[in-house]
């Protein structure tokens, strides 16, 4: 039989919202998780008299708050803000938490362009665009010496998170400039696939035939839209349109509901992808 331990304090009625990992948490123990998860996003800002307060008016967490006003008092580092409140829990083990407080102490160590791109890695992971731009933007700013093969990686990850905003014509920017510094073809299949989405059909034949680059790598391009498009069909696209069949036999205002909902909801996921 597996061991129980108590909780700490109670459920909190009101979230507090951790912007360096992008979650909502609600319980004292759901804070030791996101820490302990998230040792490479975690920085001394992020423990706070907020969140101390929080502790103790929100989940009955007197102690812990008492042990994090104590820290905030002294100026401590993150360090030792991530040890108390692994103290706290003791389904983290000893050892658990000394490789924790290591691998803290090595990304503390890192330079600072490096440790953003881990962050905007995180939040692009994530689908939390804006955030990993950010974070992108900042590695760009922050890097002292020049580095072709991170920018370029750098870019191509903003090129990703502007295709999740839709933003396509900034997204084939980005790509370019990571082809540009790096020569991988990788980067280049995106800016064309960025360029077929945002494109007319008539102005991307036109652009494809005058790049002998180009066509060769849309080539690739359409045979895997093309897969993609039989696994929708056979897949998820095929409950969506036995779905949608239904609601219009059951007439045009039950449709209408349906389409509204579901409109609805991709406007909900959109608004998550930019907050």
């Amino acid at each position: 039989m597996g061991k129980v331990y108590e909780c700490i304090g109670r459920k909190a009625n009101k979230p507090f919202f951790l912007e360096k990992v992008c979650c909502n948490i609600y319980s004292a123990e759901e804070l030791v998780y996101c820490v302990y998860e998230n040792a490479e996003l975690l920085e001394k800002d992020i423990f706070t008299t907020e969140l101390a307060n929080w502790l103790e008016d929100e989940c009955d967490a007197g102690k812990m708050a008492d042990r994090l006003y104590h820290l905030l008092s002294k100026d401590a580092t993150t360090q030792e803000f991530a040890k108390v409140l692994l103290e706290e829990f003791p389904y983290v083990s000893a050892g658990q938490q000394a490789r924790f407080l290591e691998l803290l102490q090595e990304e503390d160590g890192g330079n600072g362009p490096e440790r953003r791109k881990k962050r905007g890695d995180y939040f692009l992971q994530k689908g939390r665009y804006v955030y990993a731009l950010n974070e992108y933007e900042s590695a760009l700013s922050a890097m002292n010496e020049y580095d072709a093969e991170m920018m370029a990686c750098i870019y191509h990850n903003m090129g990703m998170a502007r295709a999740g905003l839709f933003l396509l014509e900034q997204a084939q920017e980005d790509f370019l400039k990571a082809y540009e510094l790096d020569g991988k073809e990788e980067h280049y299949y995106y800016y064309a696939a960025a360029m077929r989405f945002s494109m007319s059909e008539g102005e991307y034949i036109r652009t494809i035939s005058e790049d002998v680059q180009m066509s060769e790598v849309t080539l690739k391009l359409e045979a895997r839209m093309q897969e993609a498009n039989d696994k929708w069909k056979n897949g998820p696209g095929a409950a969506f349109e036995e779905e949608k069949t239904a609601y219009k036999a059951g007439g045009s205002m039950q449709y209408e509901e349906w389409i509204g909902k579901t409109v609805s909801e991709l406007k909900e996921d959109y608004r998550r992808y930019i907050q």
